[in-house]
């Protein structure tokens, strides 16, 4: 409709402006701007913390400080390469590569949960000492008995893997990932605008391909959350792979997957 309006729209800012005008598509592109920065503030942060000890562990004498910096940086050299390619087209190649190193770390995910799933008294991580766990013992899901001797070594108490949140911070804390998966309709514009046109035509064809995108996603995502909560419980971190330890191969391998 907005194509129609105007046959410039080839990008979500311009849709908006189409649709409700110049002060509408100002605002609009001040919030992607704002939004599209603290996601690319936070996968800088991701890729350091996931790429982190890979290289600590290559070169342990390197400052940790030093490593993020030059993680970031470098991750930031290359997402400003990305982005300056003129087409969206362009990153198709990119994109599958990406698909499958997810792939490949759910496959990892799924694999470590089957071998070694969360049960009562039994749900410890490998990744050691950390800033979440000072011991490097906790536990996931403690016992009575495991949580009288050793408290902190007991965030989630007895509770264990649960279907439902305890409380509302579990809920809330989820939220943002939940905002943060909405951006996929930011290139539903730019997408649609470098389609062939005998799918441009059809409205059919363009809700097949974008319900085909968020199945995908799904297949790939709820099977990674579901195996890393199934396996670590209570002390399940937002990153899941910092719940492994360095000298874990299969959980280096997905680092690098997920630095892809």
């Amino acid at each position: 409709a907005a194509r129609r309006l105007d046959p410039r729209v080839r990008d979500y800012t311009k849709m908006v402006g189409a649709a409700y005008g110049t002060t509408a598509e100002a605002l609009v592109t001040v919030l992607i701007v704002l939004y599209v920065f603290g996601a690319c503030w936070g996968y800088l942060v991701l890729l350091s913390d996931t790429l982190g000890p890979l290289v600590r562990k290559v070169a342990p004498a390197v400052d940790e400080s030093l490593v993020r910096i030059l993680l970031q940086c470098g991750s930031t050299a290359v997402c400003i390469g990305l982005c300056s390619l003129r087409s969206i087209n362009t990153l198709k190649y990119s994109s599958a590569l990406a698909v499958a190193a997810v792939l490949t770390t759910v496959v990892m995910l799924v694999r470590n949960y089957a071998a070694h799933p969360c049960t009562a008294g039994d749900c410890a991580t490998a990744a050691g000492p950390t800033v979440w766990c000072p011991s490097g013992e906790c536990s996931g899901w403690c016992t009575a008995e495991q949580l009288a001797a050793a408290p902190t070594n007991c965030p989630g108490g007895t509770r264990g893997v649960a279907l439902w949140p305890s409380g509302a911070e579990p809920f809330l804390g989820a939220l943002p990932l939940v905002a943060f998966a909405l951006q996929c309709h930011i290139q539903g514009a730019a997408v649609y605008h470098e389609m062939p046109p005998r799918l441009q035509s059809s409205r059919a064809a363009f809700a097949a391909i974008a319900g085909a995108s968020s199945c995908l996603l799904i297949l790939l995502y709820l099977p990674t959350g579901l195996a890393g909560y199934g396996a670590f419980g209570a002390i399940t971190q937002g990153d899941i792979l910092t719940n492994f330890g360095v000298d874990d191969p299969l959980a280096d391998v997905a680092r690098g997957c997920i630095a892809v």
